[in-house]
């Protein structure tokens, strides 16, 4: 009696087991499935996002899945930002919506987010748009320093914790700056990777540091520090 109850509670620990652990993969996993997207999904959020997330059950993987996507196919947008300040070139930039990100690919840290945000959304995770700056550790969050680190970043709630997630800093492809900073040079620069785009989707390497991250390790091992607004 006692043998059959011992391999009854064994039975029941290793269901529970399996259940806490079993349903997680690895980031090389799931990096291999999301380098497998085919590219006539990836023109709506919707058909996207349905199969990023589809062998998931978890949100922590799906929104795994979900940042990886983004920060290996979305550009970072250099020659709008790196314009010497606050210029006429940023400061007429509205802005993009996730559906038009997906088809530009190319945006700046608050289009990134956003994206990131609506993509959550449709696969049922809450989560959160974040504001505030970003500067090198050393440096003082003067009125100046923060004309230039203004930043946007987000965050979703697992089982009651906070998992920050910096899309847009995990993105390692971008327009690649290499003349002045322009309208004209910009737009060809938006043109050619459209063009690369177009059938096969480029895919870029990216840093995993910035899916759940905290801010006193990003300044231990990135020597950025990080302040909410």
């Amino acid at each position: 009696m006692k043998s059959f109850l011992f391999c009854v509670f064994l039975l029941c620990f290793t269901s529970y087991s399996y259940d806490v652990y079993a349903f997680h993969y690895s980031s090389d996993r799931i990096e291999r499935y999301v380098n497998k997207t085919p590219r006539k999904y990836e023109n709506n959020i919707s058909t996207l996002v349905s199969f990023l997330v589809k062998p998931l059950d978890d949100d922590y993987d799906k929104a795994k899945a979900i940042a990886f996507w983004i920060a290996s196919r979305i550009n970072y947008d250099e020659y709008l930002y790196n314009n010497g300040g606050a210029t006429k070139l940023r400061n007429k930039y509205k802005g993009q919506s996730p559906k038009e990100l997906i088809k530009s690919r190319v945006g700046i840290c608050g289009d990134f987010a956003e994206l990131f945000k609506e993509m959550c959304k449709k696969a049922g995770i809450k989560a959160y748009y974040v504001t505030g700056y970003t500067y090198p550790d050393g440096v003082r969050l003067t009125s100046k320093v923060k004309e230039n680190s203004g930043h946007a970043w987000n965050y979703f709630v697992y089982k009651g914790k906070k998992i920050y997630v910096d899309t847009t800093f995990m993105a390692k492809g971008t327009t690649g700056v290499r003349g002045r900073a322009n309208n004209l040079n910009r737009n060809r620069a938006l043109k050619q990777i459209k063009r690369e785009n177009k059938r096969k989707s480029e895919i870029n390497e990216f840093d995993e540091f910035y899916f759940d991250f905290n801010y006193k390790e990003e300044t231990k091992k990135r020597k950025y520090k990080r302040v909410e607004k």
